[in-house]
């Protein structure tokens, strides 16, 4: 319950159960008067483990606390005694039974558990330099990150494209030739990009691809792999 911390819900539970010596429990009389959060947990509790602890009030036989008595010295706070073992005696399996309702309340309920796709991977690779890049994807996020070990555009800038099965070239955008780098994947490319698909670069003008398709060299190529 929102407002209530958990030494409160403890002093709520200790009350309903009558727990509490006569100071604590005159102090939690007047402390209810001017807080409803802890006035209502105390009869949450309430309604929750009296009705166990009334269960449990099965007393023993009369015959035995006489023989209990008859074995102890005189003493004449000997009545006022007894009636507080039976007290005790009677009041324990009750305390234990809202014990164990109290610690089940407290039991964390367990989260869902949610896959997440693995992530995509590919090792683009030219004829003469083996892995010139390395890009990665995360579909659940639609982030790409492309990681360049040897890669020279000259004058001009690497375009990266996916390559799915109809053959057909989609730009990726220019990418950085120098440092690893991150971009959010467009929405209508995201359906492309997935293992057996193909990444590939091309040297293109400063900008890019004045035409949607590689106009220079395709200087490295990779499949996307699931990892």
């Amino acid at each position: 319950m929102s407002g209530v911390t958990d030494d409160d819900d403890i002093l709520a539970a200790e009350f309903a159960l009558g727990l509490l010596d006569r100071a604590e429990s005159e102090a939690v009389q007047l402390r209810v008067r001017s807080d409803a959060v802890l006035s209502l947990r105390i009869a949450w509790w309430r309604d929750q483990l009296v009705p166990l602890v009334a269960e449990a009030e099965v007393a023993p036989p009369e015959r035995l606390w006489a023989r209990i008595a008859s074995q102890l010295p005189v003493n004449d706070n000997l009545p006022r005694l007894m009636k507080r073992w039976r007290a005790l005696a009677i009041g324990a399996t009750g305390i234990a039974a809202a014990l164990a309702v109290f610690v089940g309340s407290r039991q964390p309920t367990p989260l869902p558990l949610t896959l997440q796709p693995a992530p995509m991977v590919a090792t683009l690779s030219g004829e003469t330099n083996p892995a010139i890049v390395t890009v990665s994807y995360d579909a659940t996020s639609g982030q790409m990150t492309i990681a360049p070990s040897a890669l020279t555009a000259g004058a001009g800038d690497a375009e990266l494209w996916i390559i799915p099965e109809d053959g057909k070239p989609r730009s990726m955008g220019v990418i950085d030739t120098k440092s690893p780098a991150g971009h959010a994947v467009a929405i209508e490319r995201r359906t492309f990009v997935h293992p057996g698909a193909t990444f590939a670069i091309s040297l293109e003008p400063k900008g890019g691809s004045p035409t949607g398709s590689p106009t220079g060299s395709v200087i490295a190529t990779g499949k996307i792999i699931r990892v």
